[in-house]
């Protein structure tokens, strides 16, 4: 899966989230500013990880059924699934290194 690709359904959501050891969903939206701040943030930092984290983005807006569930009150809000159950989330901008600090403290990435 390349970095950030769009999820259609929270089915493929769970699909995945079961799938991978570690999930990184980012909830965006098409009018927010902040989520392009980030993207290129998250891009960066997944690649960095390789194979260790799969990562994909919801548009809150067109499914909002999963950010229903996962209660997403702010765009952005990314949240960290280890072995399919929500580890951690962060909420708005974060710098590429608040990133690689976040994941090594929910024990993805080098060193964790």
């Amino acid at each position: 899966m390349t970095p950030l690709a769009v999820l259609g359904s929270g089915a493929e959501m769970d699909r995945l989230a079961a799938a991978a050891p570690s999930l990184l969903v980012t909830f965006t939206g098409p009018k927010c500013i902040i989520c392009k701040r980030l993207a290129p943030m998250l891009e960066t930092v997944v690649r960095e990880t390789g194979d260790a984290l799969a990562s994909a983005k919801v548009d809150a807006e067109a499914l909002p059924d999963i950010s229903q569930k996962f209660e997403i009150r702010s765009l952005p809000t990314t949240l960290l699934f280890r072995n399919g159950v929500l580890a951690d989330r962060i909420t708005g901008f974060a710098t590429a290194g608040a990133l690689r600090a976040w994941l090594l403290k929910n024990g993805v990435g080098a060193g964790a």
